[in-house]
């Protein structure tokens, strides 16, 4: 199909505005092959328009009622059965696209045994090790990665960090992919301190803020929603975000019903294009409806019928992926729907019975070396 449609390109009988509505309609790995065709194909499918049209038409954000339109990573160790430190970590991606999920193992970037998928965007994953010395953005569709450059060392003899917070956003303002790395210090002559570091895909380079106000908590990725990477902090008890266009934090409204410090029990989400916030450990989820408005905060319980759960993801509306824990502590993926108070379960071949849950994306061009709308190049 690929060689018919290209003779009819090249004889000039299909016009190019045709060709890319056609083909921004199709998956990543199969635009990648047709790179292939012949050079004004390449050129295409290249092209920063193209790759930001494919984007939009593939964004699960923008399309939150279309089902299985995410892809969730997992992780594991070799051994399933003991965890230990030495053990080499393994981290894969399940596809939710078709009615038969697949799994695929992802080729991991660094040699380091415990690291992590810190948050994604786009079709891009932040991921790291376990004290973010080691930076990698990856476009797990396209296979192309980037080790970022190492950020500026702590200069005060730092005792003990208390939290810290990763994310990765797209900066609309400017047309940029940014890290923000928000870490909680402790050091011999302060109680405490925050530095805040963040990168510009652009420039390739690390500027840092010093001394904030606002204070990690735990050591959780940052969400990326509406041009703000969102984490939760001390002090102040609750969700901050940070605005990637003017690099300010603001206050994020929590629920009217929310006491001092019980925040501290919940994790920062987004599911359907809305901020969540998720009891850690089980599946009750306070949504809120419009963004920055206080009372639209709307808060359901999963009767999954499960002893023990945790949310993963929203697939469709009114249906979520839950991951439970049965028997010897093994994993099952459950799809539950919140109308009909149904559950079945999601079989995926070859998943390993042990897994953690490290993430969602959606399936991109976009390139982890130049940003948005250099896809692939």
């Amino acid at each position: 199909m690929a060689a018919a449609a290209a003779t009819v390109y090249g004889n000039g009988t299909l016009p190019e505005e045709i060709l890319t509505d056609i083909l921004s309609r199709l998956p990543v790995k199969p635009l990648c092959r047709f790179k292939c065709v012949s050079p004004s194909w390449n050129s295409l499918i290249s092209d920063p328009y193209f790759v930001k049209t494919h984007l939009n038409r593939t964004d699960t954000l923008k399309n939150p009622k279309h089902p299985y339109q995410n892809k969730i990573i997992i992780s594991t160790c070799d051994n399933l059965y003991s965890v230990r430190k030495s053990e080499k970590k393994n981290l894969y991606s399940v596809d939710l696209t078709n009615l038969n999920p697949t799994i695929t193992k992802l080729d991991f970037p660094t040699t380091a045994r415990h690291a992590a998928v810190r948050s994604s965007c786009d079709g891009l994953l932040l991921a790291s090790n376990s004290d973010h010395s080691i930076l990698f953005l990856l476009n797990p569709s396209t296979g192309e990665r980037n080790k970022l450059p190492t950020r500026p060392p702590v200069l005060d003899p730092v005792q003990m960090i208390h939290g810290s917070h990763s994310g990765l956003g797209y900066d609309s303002s400017t047309d940029d992919y940014k890290v923000v790395i928000f870490t909680r210090y402790k050091t011999e002559f302060s109680p405490f301190f925050s530095i805040l570091d963040v990168y510009s895909l652009k420039t390739n380079a690390w500027r840092r803020i010093k001394c904030l106000h606002y204070c990690p908590m735990g050591n959780n990725g940052g969400v990326f929603l509406k041009g703000c990477i969102h984490g939760l902090c001390w002090r102040v008890g609750s969700i901050v975000a940070f605005y990637l266009s003017d690099e300010v934090f603001r206050e994020v409204p929590t629920p009217a019903s929310f006491r001092q410090g019980k925040i501290c029990s919940y994790d920062v989400a987004v599911f359907g294009g809305c901020l969540c916030l998720v009891k850690k450990g089980k599946t009750e989820v306070w949504m809120m409806m419009e963004y920055g408005v206080r009372e639209s905060w709307t808060e359901f319980t999963i009767h999954s019928g499960f002893r023990m759960a945790r949310l993963l993801c929203l697939l469709a509306e009114d249906e979520f992926l839950l991951s439970t824990y049965g028997e010897r502590g093994l994993n099952q993926l459950v799809v539950y729907n919140q109308q009909k108070d149904t559950a079945r379960d999601m079989v995926v071949c070859d998943i390993p019975p042990r897994f953690s849950f490290e993430g969602t994306y959606a399936e991109s061009l976009i390139s982890p070396h130049h940003g948005r709308g250099n896809g692939g190049q």
